[in-house]
């Protein structure tokens, strides 16, 4: 049941035109690589500038968090707001397992849009895996869409309103709030991202201008990922359809 539950999730997420649509934006920031390393003298910036900014404005402020929010709040949201979720919560399968299924789906299909797209620009960019740069955004977007997919599925669970809420949370939240409040970041997905990039980097700091230590990064992701899925499983739980705001 839980394969069957896996394959279905997977089938409607990546569905024709929302998968290619989302591979097109995937692919931005390797369109941007192409003409950095076609077009410039790689002086001003470098490579080993340029390709931590690029991947950390386009890859980490953008494209993974889009992605991962609408996978996310599709993969059970979607059969909430539509009526079929019905059936499923009613089949023979705890309500524990439906979530990190779709949980797992979710993230699964976030990492395999997004990750191949990063390498490929990291790559491209430094013509190499300069200072572990590739590696370390690699495993930034893998830790990235776990955390982001955990709270954005319980998020759909709660409203129907996850979308706006997604969005408000990467583009205002993340993207203006932590700037200003340095406390914040430790409620920003980007930074514990960032964090873990310059954990496994050996580039010089002000390259991945982290502000999070790496250690500090990954405690935060896990405590944030564990209270989505437990938050996620009590209201699953308890939920009854209809009842969401």
């Amino acid at each position: 049941m839980t394969r069957t539950l896996a394959l279905l999730t997977a089938r409607q997420l990546l569905g024709r035109r929302r998968g290619l649509l989302l591979v097109l934006l995937a692919l931005i920031p390797l369109l941007v690589a192409l003409i950095y390393r076609l077009g410039s003298d790689h002086v001003d910036p470098t490579p080993l500038e340029f390709a931590p900014d690029l991947l950390s404005a386009l890859v980490l402020a953008a494209v993974l968090p889009l992605t991962a929010l609408i996978f996310g709040t599709g993969a059970l949201g979607a059969e909430i707001e539509d009526g079929t979720a019905v059936y499923l919560l009613t089949k023979p399968i705890s309500r524990r397992r439906i979530l990190l299924v779709k949980i797992a789906v979710a993230s699964l299909a976030t990492i395999a849009v997004v990750l191949p797209a990063t390498v490929l620009t990291s790559v491209t960019i430094l013509a190499g895996d300069s200072h572990a740069i590739t590696a370390a955004f690699a495993l930034a977007v893998v830790v990235g869409a776990v955390v982001y997919c955990s709270v954005f599925v319980t998020l759909s669970v709660r409203t129907s309103r996850a979308l706006l809420i997604g969005l408000a949370y990467v583009f205002v939240w993340e993207a203006t709030v932590t700037s200003f409040f340095e406390g914040t970041r430790w409620v920003s997905v980007r930074e514990y991202m960032l964090g873990l990039a310059d954990l496994v980097s050996t580039a010089p700091r002000f390259a991945l201008d982290a502000e999070l230590g790496g250690v500090a990064a990954l405690v935060a992701a896990i405590v944030l990922t564990t209270l989505a899925v437990l938050t996620g499983i009590r209201l699953l739980e308890r939920f009854e359809i209809g009842q969401r705001l």
